[in-house]
């Protein structure tokens, strides 16, 4: 029998991994798959065995925190240590980043697989789906490239690690779906959103507590005006009665639950309170 080998992805391996990744309900295409790329060239592992590809798991290091996501394995071969061996992998890929702590959101059911890898579980979030139809909104605005390090800034205030290298991608190729509400110049919060092929991720969707009120529902109005006749999914933390509110006010119907889990130091970071939405669940 061949020898497992864990390696670095290439583009001649996209369409495996779309195949693997459909047959789990999750859909990509090869624009996904730079995009997820270009986040950590050298931080995207598959499994091979001889001609055989097995799995995927994808990294992305914000300093101190690291994502880990897109834990593919082929169905055939699991319970072979297959998964086992790519979450080390990339576990040890993260510490040689420098990271303290790596999380990653994950349905219930794979709880117990995290939990014997050395990782606890510390929030619960639910994922909501609806399609976005026309609506005004006030006090927001489309987010101009001017205030990207700005925007920049205060996320790290908010996620407590800077995630520039993820928001920019965004921002560079969703440019249309990104929104942002100031005061006096500065940072009040913003919405993003990502996808294709007719299905979208909302998120992040971030707005200081003490501006909720007036911004956080205009800012996901603006975005539902954007994705008018389009589905879409955003997953919001449990914890968070505004963005509950607002979601349910507007429709959005709950799919289901995910869970975050974190390997590491339980560094005290960023502001949750300000988190209305993650981002995409395999870069956090």
């Amino acid at each position: 029998m061949a020898e497992l080998n864990i390696r670095t992805v290439k583009p001649e391996d996209f369409n495996f991994i779309i195949e693997l990744a459909a047959s789990e309900g999750v859909k990509y295409n090869v624009q996904d798959l730079v995009r997820v790329i270009n986040y950590e060239p050298e931080g995207f592992f598959i499994a091979v065995e001889g001609e055989s590809k097995l799995g995927v798991v994808s990294t992305v290091s914000y300093g101190v925190v690291g994502w880990l996501g897109n834990l593919f394995v082929k169905e055939q071969t699991r319970r072979r240590g297959v998964g086992t061996k790519l979450v080390r992998k990339a576990l040890e890929y993260m510490a040689c980043k420098g990271v303290r702590v790596t999380k990653l959101y994950c349905f219930p059911n794979n709880i117990p697989f995290y939990r014997r890898l050395g990782f606890r579980t510390e929030l619960s979030y639910m994922v909501f789906r609806g399609e976005g139809r026309r609506m005004d909104s006030a006090a927001v605005e489309e987010m101009d490239e001017s205030f990207l390090d700005k925007l920049s800034m205060f996320d790290r205030g908010i996620f407590g690690a800077d995630r520039s290298k993820v928001l920019k991608a965004i921002y560079n190729q969703f440019k249309e779906y990104c929104f942002a509400a100031y005061v006096d110049g500065e940072v009040a919060g913003y919405i993003m959103a990502a996808g294709s092929e007719g299905q979208y991720e909302v998120g992040p969707w971030v707005c200081k507590p003490e501006w909720q009120e007036r911004f956080a529902e205009e800012l996901f109005k603006a975005e539902m005006n954007r994705l008018r006749g389009v589905e879409f999914e955003i997953t919001s933390p449990q914890y968070s009665e505004v963005a509950e509110r607002i979601l349910l006010d507007y429709g959005l119907k709950p799919e289901g639950k995910v869970v975050r889990m974190s390997f590491g130091e339980d560094l005290n970071l960023g502001e949750s309170g300000a988190i209305l939405g993650v981002g995409s669940l395999d870069c956090g």
